[in-house]
């Protein structure tokens, strides 16, 4: 969906008090252009010292910005979702059940969302991390830039991993999305 609009019209959306895109989204954009400079890195370097493992390389990364776009959508489908069941019937007490049991399965899919954005920043960073010493210098501090973009691209990715699970009451569920996430992150800083 946002993949097919322009880089204009996405940001004017993203201004606008539309409920959705939102931040995550953006985050999973933004994950997509830090994998775009990597990529592009690599393509520089390969002409200048073509190596298969320069085209390995670069189809990973071709297929985590794809993957991006789609975290993209899927975080404002996730939100979407929720914003339907809070407008769901809470007229009679199974209704309220009801709807109650939908925010919570609503709150776990959308706090899934961000916690794959961190989980393929992560595998993207483990990537390019160790490409960036081989890279052609000119392009080295394009590659340097995408790291950093995919380093905050998960750290913030957090955020919204937690702004989900502090709303679903089930504690063990809630605990465990959220060490998934502090796990991630600890890699993510380590590296």
């Amino acid at each position: 969906m946002f993949e097919q609009l322009t880089l204009k019209k996405y940001t004017e959306i993203l201004a606008s008090n539309a409920p959705t895109p939102g931040g995550g989204s953006a985050l999973a954009v933004v994950a997509s252009i830090a994998c775009s400079l990597v990529e592009m890195s690599i393509n520089v370097t390969n002409t200048k010292t073509p190596a298969e493992q320069w085209q390995n390389h670069a189809n990973f990364f071709a297929k985590a910005r794809q993957k991006f776009l789609r975290l993209s959508d899927e975080d404002a489908q996730a939100f979407r979702h929720i914003l339907d069941c809070m407008h769901m019937p809470k007229d009679t007490q199974d209704q309220q059940l009801t709807r109650q049991r939908e925010l919570q399965k609503a709150y776990h899919r959308a706090a899934l969302v961000p916690l794959d954005v961190m989980n393929a920043c992560l595998n993207a960073l483990t990537r390019a991390r160790l490409i960036l010493k081989e890279v052609y210098a000119y392009v080295a501090s394009d590659c340097v830039i995408g790291i950093d973009l995919l380093r905050q691209a998960a750290e913030n990715s957090a955020e919204n991993v937690y702004a989900n699970t502090c709303l679903i009451k089930d504690e063990q569920l809630r605990n465990s999305l959220e060490n998934q996430a502090k796990q991630v992150l600890s890699q993510v800083k380590a590296k």
